[in-house]
């Protein structure tokens, strides 16, 4: 049997790589930790400790973009260490235009979504303690509305 430790990282296909740099890098705060050029690739940390937690690839502006009901990855999920963090990030959302799809509690976590330029869903989320899910049926289906404003 094959033993995972941990995910370790995520690549995403973008049209656009200097457009989807500055999304990443300006708007969701990930350090470039390098890049490729003749593979047309960035590399991103989250903590700017880890060699890389997303890359991206530009993949030409005629690419179709993801699709909800395909098969495949739905979205990458980056934590966040607070609610107050969360709220915050909400705020700077609206302020660099980002559209929010939706924000939602879900029993085990707080939760935004965004689409990053290409479409590609983003989930920013931050955990509930224990004791705000323990006991509920099913912590991972909790669809409640949640106000970060």
């Amino acid at each position: 049997m094959i033993r995972v430790e941990r995910i370790g990282h995520v690549v995403l296909n973008v049209r656009n790589l200097e457009r989807s740099r500055r999304f990443y890098e300006g708007v969701l705060g990930l350090k470039v930790m390098g890049q490729v050029p003749e593979l047309q690739m960035v590399f991103f940390s989250c903590d700017g400790i880890n060699h890389h937690d997303l890359a991206i690839k530009a993949v030409g502006a005629t690419a179709p973009g993801p699709h909800p009901r395909d098969v495949g990855m739905l979205h990458v999920a980056f934590r966040l260490p607070s609610e107050d963090d969360l709220k915050a990030a909400y705020r700077a959302l609206h302020a660099q235009d980002v559209v929010v799809l939706g924000t939602v509690n879900h029993g085990v976590s707080k939760s935004i979504y965004i689409l990053d330029p290409d479409g590609n869903q983003i989930e920013l989320y931050c955990d509930n303690p224990p004791e705000d899910y323990i006991g509920m049926a099913n912590p991972y289906a909790g669809r409640e509305p949640l106000d970060l404003t």
